[in-house]
């Protein structure tokens, strides 16, 4: 059974889990390429083409949530061969 949840509801739960977290943090661009250790432009790129979870504020304010970002990293990790 589907529910419908409001946006205003899930950031509340957001708040409410991580209220104390500082993973919580709300980083914009130039935050995010020195979290990930790379270019500002690369960033631009992962937000083009959708590879990189991001919040668009307004029109065209883009943020990211720290955890996200060290999630991102984590799904990125590829295995050595042996």
């Amino acid at each position: 059974m589907n529910k419908k949840v409001s946006v205003a509801q899930l950031l509340k739960s957001h708040e409410e889990e991580n209220n104390s977290a500082p993973d919580s943090r709300l980083l914009d661009i130039r935050a995010a390429a020195d979290c990930l250790a790379c270019s500002e432009r690369f960033i631009r790129r992962l937000v083009q083409e959708r590879r990189i979870p991001f919040v668009k504020l307004g029109g065209t304010r883009v943020r990211f949530l720290e955890a996200d970002l060290r999630q991102w990293i984590v799904e990125q990790r590829v295995e050595a061969k042996r």
